[in-house]
């Protein structure tokens, strides 16, 4: 394949002519404005004054604004549209818009963003209900060296319904873990994460009888997740989670009751022809609170895609989650998944 000269690219050429006409423009101003000044005034000192103050003002700011522009970025978005329930029909108009900032410098990476949303939903008896959601994120990423690692989330949303605050709804989730990779012994990665979560369902959540179709749930978890590379290709490894949580259906008057777990997963992961990678896995859950203990297994067969990204597929032989988070038990079947690394 033989490349086309530039010249005959027409993205490159708008692009280096519009940034001769900027250029242009540019000098044309810096001479116009004390050309203006001595035409106004007669004053060649004045006429100077001005000159020198624009240079001085753009060296002043180039430096901050580089180094400003190398470590922080700023993002927006906005949303309007309507959706359709698929099964009545019922029109949701959606208003929707977010701001986030990040910086990143030497070993620290920040982010934050907020997002709102408003949604007009049409009801069976034609009335209209409003809903409207606040949303925070907040990420961090700390380096304490080269092998230790902290990571922090902080998210919290409040949604409000104008059928009530029966309706209301929420959650706030914190997590603070650490991350050990030895850069003397890079075969070894390990993750130890604690998570607190609180979730109250939203009115999509609410059952016809006005209770709580998912569970109100307080939860403290912690877990540790370890892998180990025995060669090139080969790689086991394990997880353990303790949940120490409460959980109620009943959103006016909460009686909270111990929903406490403990998971155990292990795995082997084994990489062929270096395109290729089976998953297996063997879980264990522990439901001490209502004396039950489920096991099965989870595998999976993944394609890499370029040297950080996989695409794959698998089967759950088990109903629950590595998640613990998640109280549904409605995840036995297949699933397809995407991983990326960096």
């Amino acid at each position: 394949m033989i490349a086309s000269p530039l010249r005959r690219n027409r993205d490159f050429v708008l692009l280096q002519t519009g940034l001769l006409l900027s250029s242009a423009g540019s000098q044309m101003t810096a001479i116009a404005y004390p050309l203006l000044v001595l035409a106004l005034t007669g004053s060649p000192a004045k006429a100077g004054v001005v000159a020198f103050v624009r240079f001085l003002a753009m060296a002043a700011l180039a430096l901050p604004s580089g180094i400003a522009a190398d470590r922080w970025n700023l993002g927006a978005n906005a949303d309007f549209g309507t959706l359709t329930d698929s099964q009545t029909g019922a029109e949701t108009d959606r208003k929707a818009g977010g701001v986030r900032v990040g910086y990143g410098y030497d070993s620290i990476q920040v982010s934050s963003a907020v997002e709102y949303r408003m949604d007009e939903t049409e009801q069976l008896d034609t009335s209209i209900n409003e809903r409207t959601t606040w949303l925070y994120r907040n990420n961090l990423k700390y380096q304490l060296n080269d092998d230790w690692r902290v990571i922090g989330k902080l998210n919290h949303a409040v949604s409000d319904s104008t059928q009530g605050d029966f309706f209301d709804g929420g959650y706030t989730e914190a997590v603070i873990g650490y991350a050990y990779r030895p850069v003397s012994n890079d075969r070894l990665n390990a993750l130890a994460k604690y998570t607190y979560f609180f979730n109250v369902p939203t009115a999509d959540q609410i059952s016809p009888q006005q209770t709580a179709a998912e569970f109100i749930q307080k939860s403290h978890i912690a877990s540790v997740d370890v892998n180990y590379d025995l060669t090139a290709a080969w790689s086991i490894g394990g997880k353990y989670a303790y949940r120490l949580g409460e959980i109620s259906l009943d959103r006016e008057d909460p009686e909270y009751f111990d929903n406490s777990a403990q998971l155990v997963i292990l795995r082997t992961d084994l990489r062929i022809r270096e395109v290729w990678e089976g998953l297996v896995e063997a879980r264990t859950l522990d439901l001490p609170d209502v004396d039950q203990t489920r096991s099965g297994a989870l595998v999976a067969v993944y394609r890499y895609l370029g040297e950080h990204f996989k695409v794959g597929a698998g089967y759950n032989f088990t109903d629950f989650s590595d998640d613990l988070t998640d109280l549904s038990y409605d995840q036995q079947g297949f699933f397809i998944n995407l991983i990326g690394s960096m």
